[in-house]
């Protein structure tokens, strides 16, 4: 073939779905599935979101607004703090906001620091670049950030340093002060990806106000999505906070028509109805709490959690239990940390699905 591909888009594998709902209910024959394993909201949309995009829906012949403006207005009024639509830079997911991030500062050659375990799209948005990734492990057990770590990776070639903030898929902070050591302490040359999609769910005092840094113009990006807290994860929408000279530059990868009618009607609609928000960030908490009692009714270690997901480890291997829960019609995950193979990752789900989640556990744990 005489075409020729690059090489850095050839090294990352095609994304690919997971085992779908139906599936599991046709192999399994279970009528109710509950997918304890993507984070998704207990309680899904808002209905006046919904409603929105319903009524949006016949006007799907049209092209949606050329702009964002609408949205990022919204966000802004909801935030407030002084925060403008300047501030803001809407996308298609925040997997998108982060792809932004990546083309705008990365090139062959240069580096990006992680921390693993994390969010793999991370690996993703290097390779895809040519970047070089910098892993600066998080410590053992406790999963704590290294930052003194962080800070002595960075050489004149580093571009980005990014932490996910509640962590995916440990669920712990980089606290507010950890936060401020590394806002002063990376170079000018480095912007600061703050991926806080879950920040919605953190209880801890020791949560940073990133916003604050982004208001006194630092080099500090804040990742934000639609999918978690709103739970409109079919919806893809998210969007990036910035100081203005930075989020002016990100907006200039958008396409013509970025966001669909739809999406940008159920944004605004779910927005104005933060009393849903709030009803499902108490019922994880509340169903957070729940587990937590069952694991230890169970005694099972778990790691307290400051997102609407949690690790608890297994007296064997979690892809097994993976598995045959999969006959309960409960969907959950390995945490996919390589040392811990015993460990899975569940998301918190509806009263129903979480009991049904247990019930399964405890049997599958009483054969063992």
């Amino acid at each position: 073939m005489s075409l020729r591909f690059n090489p850095d888009i050839l090294a990352v594998p095609r994304m690919r779905n997971m085992v779908s709902k139906e599936e599991v209910q046709a192999q399994y024959g279970v009528e109710k599935v509950y997918r304890m394993s993507y984070n998704e909201s207990p309680l899904g949309p808002s209905p006046k979101a919904i409603a929105a995009m319903q009524e949006t829906a016949v006007s799907l012949g049209d092209y949606s607004d050329f702009s964002d403006d609408r949205l990022r207005q919204a966000l802004a009024e909801t935030f407030g703090r002084g925060l403008s639509a300047d501030h803001f830079v809407c996308s298609t997911s925040g997997f998108e906001a982060l792809e932004f991030v990546g083309r705008a500062f990365l090139q062959p050659g240069d580096e990006v620091i992680v921390s693993h375990p994390t969010f793999g799209v991370y690996n993703r948005l290097a390779r895809m670049s040519g970047a070089k990734l910098i892993d600066v492990v998080l410590q053992p057990e406790t999963f704590a950030f290294d930052v003194d770590g962080i800070l002595a990776a960075v050489t004149e070639n580093t571009r980005l340093v990014i932490v996910c903030n509640p962590n995916n898929p440990t669920g712990n902070l980089l606290t507010a002060a950890q936060m401020e050591r590394l806002v002063n302490g990376l170079p000018d040359h480095v912007l600061l990806v703050a991926d806080e999609v879950y920040f919605h769910f953190v209880d801890s005092p020791d949560f940073p106000d990133s916003l604050q840094y982004v208001l006194d113009g630092r080099n500090v990006v804040i990742i934000h999505t639609f999918s978690k807290g709103y739970g409109l994860a079919g919806l893809r929408l998210g969007y990036a906070i910035a100081p203005p000279e930075i989020a002016d530059y990100l907006g200039r990868l958008q396409r013509g028509f970025h966001l669909n009618g739809v999406a940008i009607a159920g944004g605004l609609a779910a927005l104005a109805d933060q009393e849903h928000l709030q009803k499902n960030v108490a019922l994880v908490q509340a169903q957070k709490r729940w587990l937590y009692g069952q694991y230890d009714r169970l005694d099972l270690r778990y790691w307290p959690s400051e997102t609407n997901f949690m690790l608890v480890e297994l007296p064997g291997a979690a892809e097994l239990v993976c598995q045959k829960l999969l006959s309960y019609g409960v969907m959950v995950r390995p945490a996919g940390i390589a040392t811990m193979p015993n460990v899975l990752r569940v998301t918190v789900s509806t009263p129903d699905g979480n009991e049904t989640f247990i019930n399964g556990l405890e049997e599958i744990l009483r054969q063992w």
